[in-house]
């Protein structure tokens, strides 16, 4: 299970809270991506609310993430821009843009 973790990424994510809808299509596209399950407890992204405005938001968990091998489900799925992929990012695996 962690060669994932241990493989070069490629590329980063941009996470950016306040586009997020609370859908959860990134938890269902990252779960079937590693595990062939539409399972959101499987999933390395979490939804936070922010107890302040009850915003709901996704946080990826950055040491299971592998990124898909370049090509994240995640950012694939989401509809909104909340998680997008940057290939050519550098010095970052994910990013959280506030």
């Amino acid at each position: 299970m962690l060669e994932g973790c241990l493989q070069e990424s490629t590329g980063g994510l941009v996470v950016e809270p306040l586009n997020c809808r609370g859908c959860r299509s990134c938890q269902l596209a990252c779960s079937f991506a590693k595990y062939s399950l539409f399972n959101p407890a499987k999933s390395m992204i979490v939804m936070e609310r922010d107890v302040h405005t009850g915003h709901a938001a996704p946080m990826i968990c950055p040491i299971g993430c592998d990124l898909c091998g370049g090509d994240p489900a995640c950012a694939k799925a989401c509809q909104y821009g909340a998680i997008t992929y940057e290939r050519d990012a550098k010095g970052y695996k994910i990013l959280v843009d506030p």
